[in-house]
């Protein structure tokens, strides 16, 4: 499942950077999220849980960045998550990329999600609509951090 979204901040493409460049710190502006453990500066384990329709549930993740380039500030990361109840998960490559947007910087987010278990049961409309809300909320709250 392909997602893009993309939003606006009003900061500067170098504040946002830095702070995406920080993951416990911009984990805390993703809903549900919370990173458990640094094993090493371009690998985390995280808590994230999700409500999809009728479906609650909790995913133990690795997060690997893959690349974090200054120059065009794009970063790619890989993401793989077990529930933490039952036998779904989730396999993920997600990238961002900042660039200027008039006195703000413009965020677009990819995600190239392959999800199995319960929440695949529930179908792509409605994992897709709660993506963007989830996107949205954390531009709100990456704004308040910024």
């Amino acid at each position: 499942m392909l997602i893009e979204d993309s939003f606006v901040v009003e900061a500067s493409v170098d504040r946002v950077w830095s702070v995406l460049k920080d993951i416990p710190r911009v984990a805390s502006c993703i809903p549900g999220a919370k990173i458990t453990e640094t094993v090493d500066d371009r690998t985390y384990r995280a808590n994230v849980g999700v409500k999809v329709g009728p479906v609650n549930v909790s995913y133990d993740a690795t997060i690997v960045v893959e690349q974090l380039d200054d120059a065009t500030h794009h970063a790619q990361f890989s993401v793989n998550g077990n529930e933490t109840r039952g036998r779904g998960g989730v396999r993920a490559g997600m990238s961002s990329d900042v660039e200027a947007a008039g006195s703000g910087s413009r965020i677009t987010l990819r995600a190239d999600a392959k999800i199995s278990g319960v929440v695949a049961t529930v179908g792509g409309r409605l994992i897709e609509g709660v993506a963007k809300k989830q996107i949205a909320a954390f531009a709100e709250n990456l704004s308040k951090l910024l």
